[in-house]
């Protein structure tokens, strides 16, 4: 295997970090354990891709089977490899399975914990040249446990020095997780070793208190999301508590200038307990009673002004695999619903009855022809909340999430299929029709994908992503032969709430304008939304082959 040529080695501002953190080694596992062990340096030769990749699988293997130090161990030394191969051949797949074994050996608890997320901070920004990215990954590790580590990380930081983002950003990375003594809704305890979470502040300034108005709460077994609706825009601040005797782990908010009027406690079931309110200071405290330690994603909603709390036992986002994927189980959301009709078209047809449909179409085919269990957020003429939708597929553990819309436009003449994913766009029409199905002006939905913009990695925006292209591709090719006038619009980007906060691959599809004449007469036809709901099984079957 030959060395790469110079304009494929680290960035300039991995020099020094790359020697020092990224090719460092854990201590050697078990002299028991099947295979060498790497000596902690750079290899400028390797053996033939094929023993390096059969050997890092079986290391990860071996790591993935011990949920102990060991097993993390073992997954740090498949993802040396990795890299090596990575730095060597500089092929995407490689450095992203370097990225996923990192991930899952910082998952585990031991000593190791803060190297394997200060290797994958370096080379994560390394592998998408974000310096930017790798300081703010390793800034909540300059105070981590292992001293040792702790040090390496300020060493790093020292290096990336230009690249560190302003007062106001540091401020919110100290936030996440920073435990603050407790008040009346709750007593003092020490605070918890937590997996990286994320949590995202207002960015802009606040000119009132606010009155948190009311608690909706979606509780499941691995993960539940608590919305708390308020009058006006409020800061606050985040904590964890570890579990103590007789009492498990609490995640706190402290919203800022903020009352409350309500019951003191509010059940939720599943891995949430209950939650709890009460003043503190000159705001108010909610407390979130958990059942074991979870990932927490803390984000906020504008018009109204909610707070999103999501917790889940698994990451919020993850790199995305290269090959086939993993499509078990799906959510098919009809959109509108109810008193809700969405879009109506000039002669009366209601998107809210279309977008079932298709749904009732699409549910069927995709278990008899994938095998996927598949969950319609609704599935009848019912209202769900958009909040709801996002959780019940959170909750349902989905591969995917695909939302059914119909266009519409005040212009009668605008045609056409698009797919929308959820991130920061410049795009006008895009924005106006996120504020429609949002319910909400196109300054709430810019600052919606601003928001998550901040939330959503890169694995995750980059997944959506190719599934919202294969979707839009398999929707053209089913219309083609019947349709060929229908316009292909590609794939967009705008701040949709019903794609905020999903912890899976999520897309918003929207199947032609209602609000066209002619596309409506196609739309009221089963001929027509056939094809759409056949569309959806081709990319659903497409994105799993790994295409």
């Amino acid at each position: 295997m030959r060395v790469r040529p110079s304009w494929m080695r680290p960035a300039a501002w991995l020099v020094g970090l790359t020697i020092g953190c990224s090719q460092a080694e854990a201590p050697a596992p078990a002299a028991s354990a099947s295979g060498p062990t790497p000596e902690g340096r750079p290899w400028l030769v390797l053996p033939p891709r094929a023993e390096v990749v059969a050997r890092a699988d079986q290391w990860a293997v071996r790591g993935a089977s011990l949920k102990t130090e060991e097993g993390a161990t073992w997954l740090e030394r498949a993802a040396g490899l990795r890299e090596q191969i990575w730095r060597l051949e500089g092929r995407g797949p490689d450095g992203l399975e370097a990225l996923e074994l990192l991930a899952d050996a910082a998952s585990r608890e031991g000593s190791g914990t803060c190297r394997a997320k200060l290797r994958r901070a370096l080379l994560e920004g390394e592998i998408q040249h974000a310096p930017e990215g790798a300081y703010q990954a390793l800034y909540p590790l300059r105070q981590d446990k292992d001293r040792a580590c702790a040090r390496q990380v300020s060493v790093a930081l020292d290096l990336l020095g230009a690249y560190q983002p302003s007062p106001a950003a540091l401020a919110e990375l100290d936030a996440k997780g920073r435990a603050a003594p407790l008040a009346s809704a709750d007593s003092a305890g020490p605070a918890a070793s937590q997996a990286p979470s994320q949590v995202v502040l207002p960015q802009q300034s606040v000119a009132e208190p606010a009155q948190i108005t009311r608690i909706e709460r979606y509780g499941a077994k691995e993960s539940a999301r608590i919305v708390v609706f308020m009058t006006h825009p409020a800061l606050f601040k985040v904590g964890v508590l570890e579990a103590e005797p007789q009492r498990g782990p609490r995640i706190y908010l402290d919203v800022q200038s903020a009352s409350y009027r309500g019951p003191a406690t509010y059940d939720v079931g599943g891995l949430v307990e209950r939650v709890r309110l009460g003043e503190q200071g000159k705001g108010t405290r909610l407390v979130l009673d958990l059942k074991q330690p979870v990932f927490h994603r803390i984000f906020y909603l504008p018009e109204p002004f909610r707070l999103i709390v999501d917790v889940s036992l698994s990451p919020p986002t993850e790199a995305p695999r290269a090959g086939r994927r993993s499509v078990k189980r799906l959510v098919l959301d009809p959109g509108h619903g109810g008193h809700d009709s969405g879009a109506v078209g000039p002669s009366g047809l209601r998107e809210k009855d279309v977008t079932l449909d298709i749904a009732h179409r699409a549910a069927p085919l995709l278990a008899r022809e994938l095998g996927i269990s598949t969950l319609l957020t609704r599935d009848t003429d019912d209202f769900v909340a958009l909040p709801e939708r996002t959780a019940r597929a959170n909750a349902f553990q989905a591969d995917l999430f695909i939302s059914i819309h119909c266009n519409a436009s005040e212009q009668a003449e605008s045609t056409g299929i698009m797919t929308f994913i959820l991130d920061e766009s410049k795009d006008a029409l895009a924005a106006q029709l996120a504020a429609r199905e949002n319910a909400a002006s196109q300054a709430a939905a810019a600052e919606l994908a601003n928001v998550m913009s901040r939330v959503l990695g890169v694995g995750s925006v980059s997944e959506s992503l190719r599934f919202a292209e294969l979707l839009q591709r398999s929707a053209m090719a089913s219309l083609r032969g019947r349709y060929p006038e229908v316009r292909d619009q590609g794939v967009k980007r705008a701040g949709f709430y019903v794609l905020a906060g999903a912890q899976m691959p999520s897309v918003l599809y929207e199947a032609s304008f209602i609000s066209n004449p002619h596309a409506e007469v196609r739309l009221n036809t089963g001929d027509f939304r056939q094809k759409m709901a056949d569309a959806i099984v081709n990319a659903v079957r497409a994105y799993r082959e790994g295409l």
